[in-house]
């Protein structure tokens, strides 16, 4: 499988793609020291080479089984000011080099040298032996979520050329379309919130009957088989408002994985973004970010959770996120700004439906006897 030697900050790599690995699985190794020297991989190589975020130059050995693989990992001074050269005025420049050859004789090998386009990749064949990828298609990582991500970008890539033509609305169409797939799953976790918090008085009532007990009590035991009672009498199950978030986050982290490998997005313009694969300059998006997740967080029934810190949440988690997209691709703060305005119609058409006008009816009850 793939053994990677990268460097954390330059984001170049070496990838080689080998077979004499335990388990035929693929490994990270973050040790710049391991190859500053210079370093020999010993073969089946497929395919080895330095890569970075979008372009790649591998060998690809006619002889995967002889092959070799040589490793140079050092650094160069070279001047700042390249048009004026002061030999006392310099930076140290990381330099990554590779070179395969055949351990017994003549060396036969082909050099691919270019972007880590799947298109282009898929149509490069390898001499592979042991079930090896029959091209190189393996340069591209889709990471850990790569089983999602991969389809995801072939799905995308198709709306954009037969669709909409535009790589920004095509994100906008495909998060439309998960959104509407995944339907069923969002309107299940609301009803379980609305019902949580259609039952929260009589669950505050049954921690506060055990609030005196420390929580090594052996009553605090009973505690929990009546709320478990009450839940079961109400026909609450808890775990169901987990559930759809758990299916909705791969798909986050799959989005995520294929904005930061693919080349097609490199430079693809929507609006006033000049490029989805990096972060937005005007701040836009992650602001649409905070404001739909306020908005979602406002709208979506707490249960019995605490006021405060339903007040705290509603702050804390919008900006957490609105932060994180900050730094991140456009096209995720796209995706995740345009799946919270989905979230927002279908939670107003939810609270609309007879249960959330009991919760409405039950909210105002409460409001009055607090006053």
């Amino acid at each position: 499988m793939a053994l990677q030697l990268w460097r954390r900050n330059s984001g170049h790599g070496l990838r080689v793609w080998t077979d004499r690995v335990p388990k035929r699985r693929e490994i990270e190794r973050l040790a710049p020291k391991k190859i500053s020297g210079g370093s020999t991989t010993n073969g089946p190589l497929h395919w080895a080479g330095p890569t970075d975020r979008y372009f790649a130059a591998v060998f690809l050995p006619a002889d995967p089984d002889n092959a070799v693989l040589v490793s140079l990992h050092n650094a160069l001074d070279i001047p700042k000011d390249t048009d004026h050269p002061n030999p006392n005025d310099t930076v140290k420049v990381d330099v990554l080099g590779a070179a395969v050859g055949d351990c017994r004789g003549p060396t036969v090998e082909q050099l691919y040298v270019g972007p880590k386009s799947l298109e282009v990749l898929e149509k490069l064949p390898v001499s592979a032996v042991n079930g090896a990828t029959p091209d190189l298609t393996g340069l591209v990582n889709f990471g850990f979520f790569g089983i999602i991500a991969k389809p995801l970008f072939i799905w995308l890539k198709w709306t954009y050329y037969h669709v909409v033509g535009n790589w920004g609305w095509a994100i906008v169409l495909q998060t439309l379309i998960i959104n509407l797939l995944l339907m069923p799953l969002r309107i299940t976790q609301m009803k379980s919130a609305l019902k949580m918090q259609k039952i929260a008085p009589q669950q505050k009532a049954i921690q506060a009957k055990y609030e005196k007990y420390s929580m090594r009590d052996p009553r605090k035991a009973e505690m929990n088989q009546e709320v478990a009672a009450l839940f079961k009498r109400e026909g609450v199950n808890p775990v169901a408002g987990c559930l759809p978030l758990l299916i909705q986050m791969p798909f986050l982290y799959a989005y995520y994985s294929m904005l930061g490998a693919v080349i097609d997005l490199r430079q693809a313009r929507w609006a006033w973004i000049h490029d989805l694969s990096a972060f937005d300059p005007l701040y836009l998006l992650p602001g649409a970010v905070f404001i739909t997740m306020f908005f979602v967080q406002r709208m979506t029934p707490q249960g019995a959770m605490d006021p405060q810190q339903q007040k705290i949440m509603n702050i804390f988690m919008p900006i957490m996120m609105a932060y994180i997209t900050s730094k991140l691709a456009a096209g995720l703060a796209l995706y995740w700004s345009v799946g919270n305005v989905i979230a927002i119609v279908q939670q107003m058409v939810t609270n609309r439906t007879s249960l959330g006008r009991e919760i409405r009816e039950l909210a105002t009850k409460r409001a009055r006897k607090k006053k």
